[in-house]
């Protein structure tokens, strides 16, 4: 047994509610702690979950004319974070609060009926995380959608636009909430769709997120923003086609998807220059690389921590093969790629 279904083999057989055993846990924190401290001990007790960071978020923020509030969010396990708030912007100085979180705390805010498609929407990626991109959420959420028919999958991304944009400041970094997320998902599950733009993008396309053999790539690594960014209301105005025409199945391995765009007229229409098509074609294979990740990594033989040439070319052409030969195709049944043989 690996470690991490030892961890969670503990949580769920404990007889305990999984939320009063993380409470227990959680009172090991001292205020004493600083974040290289606290993220000691996260590290010993959370449960590494597939396709959700150890890292959730983190900065300042205010509430009105109120003082700057400094915080991080860590995930524990699939479904509860861990909210630490600093006393200071120095998070040396301590720990202020600890709150054990999870996206259900806002259930009662929306219709309980479309909350499990909210949740969807909800854990797919924003337009902006483009570096931190991973598709797989991004395939449940359209996936989850898509049965409920238009109209219902309509209502689930109006509620979940109207949570984000209700919401307290502070609940809004809490939980990570963020409207764009219905972005990404609006431009695959509609048919006729045009694409967005959130600002200035680090690539000129009109349409950011690629379908290549039924797994996305978002191109665009970040926007720079002048002003508000657009609102996603008014994208979602224009989700007047049908709904696609099957769900969202991936045809082939992610690393060899990856490739395969970049093979594409579309590829070369970017007009990456020298320094910059290296690096592009790294975020692309980080994204494929995060769709697999439930069964795949890099070894460290396979990566180099130069961000424009990780890995070499050698050692992806070598990662893809041993990739190949473990079998690793898409399942339908738990949305996720598994080892087919």
């Amino acid at each position: 047994m690996t470690l991490r279904a030892a961890l969670l083999f503990l949580v769920l057989s404990s007889g305990q509610d999984p939320a009063t055993e993380w409470a227990e846990k959680l009172r090991s924190i001292r205020p004493g702690w600083g974040r290289k401290e606290a993220e000691e001990y996260l590290n010993n007790i959370r449960v590494p979950s597939a396709h959700r960071p150890s890292f959730l978020g983190g900065g300042g923020f205010s509430q009105g004319t109120g003082p700057m509030t400094h915080f991080n969010v860590y995930s524990l396990d699939a479904t509860y974070a861990l909210s630490l708030v600093w006393k200071s912007e120095d998070p040396a100085r301590g720990i202020r609060s600890v709150e054990l979180i999870a996206f259900s705390d806002l259930k009662g805010r929306v219709d309980p009926a479309l909350f499990d498609a909210i949740a969807a929407i909800h854990r797919s990626p924003g337009a902006q995380q483009g570096l931190a991109f991973d598709p797989v959420p991004l395939i449940r959420a359209v996936n989850t959608l898509l049965p409920l028919g238009k109209e219902t999958a309509l209502k689930a991304l109006r509620a979940y636009y109207r949570l984000a944009r209700d919401a307290s400041p502070e609940d809004v970094h809490k939980h990570s909430l963020d409207e764009s997320r219905i972005l990404p998902i609006l431009l695959l599950l509609f048919e006729g769709m045009p694409g967005y733009r959130i600002g200035g993008g680090d690539v000129d396309v009109e349409i950011p997120v690629v379908l290549v053999q039924d797994l996305p790539f978002m191109l665009v690594a970040g926007y720079a923003l002048d002003g508000r960014p657009p609102d996603p209301a008014d994208y979602l105005k224009r989700a007047t086609g049908a709904l696609r025409a099957a769900p969202l199945a991936p045809r082939a391995l992610p690393m060899e998807a990856a490739d395969e765009l970049t093979r594409t007229p579309l590829w070369k229409g970017l007009k990456l220059g020298a320094g910059n098509e290296g690096r592009k074609r790294w975020q692309m294979r980080r994204q494929a690389l995060e769709a697999a990740s439930t069964v795949f990594s890099l070894r460290p033989d396979e990566t180099t921590s130069d961000c424009c040439v990780d890995p070499t070319e050698t050692q992806w052409r070598a990662a893809v093969d041993r990739a190949k030969e473990a079998g690793i195709v898409w399942s339908p049944e738990i949305q996720d790629f598994i080892l087919g043989r």
